[in-house]
């Protein structure tokens, strides 16, 4: 089943130079924090891509932003400020090995 069509944009040729990989641990694990947590999540500009994840964080945000200025703007505006948020995490990228490879349909 196709899900739909995309175009890829060189995230440097419009400005979006820097990749961060947010990794988010909600306090007081409930059903409703981590609601909570997705849906403050999926309204945040530059969020391309979030998993709730298992092991140490919750949440693995991948957001995309101009510099390390509009990461610390977003990080203390918008992330910081979600009330179900315990620790965050950033990780930032050097450089990308590989992104938006089609699914290998072929068994394994």
């Amino acid at each position: 089943m196709i899900a739909g069509y995309k175009a890829i944009i060189d995230r440097e040729a419009v400005g979006l130079a820097l990749t961060v990989f947010v990794e988010i641990t909600v306090a007081r694990h409930s059903r409703q924090n981590a609601a909570l947590v997705a849906e403050s999540l999926s309204g945040i500009p530059g969020l391309v891509a979030c998993h709730m994840v298992s092991g140490d964080a919750d949440f693995l945000a991948e957001i995309v932003v101009s510099d390390l200025t509009a990461y610390e703007r977003l990080l203390t505006e918008q992330i910081l400020t979600i009330d179900a948020v315990e620790q965050i995490r950033s990780n930032f990228s050097l450089r990308a090995v590989r992104t938006s490879q089609p699914l290998n349909l072929a068994p394994v």
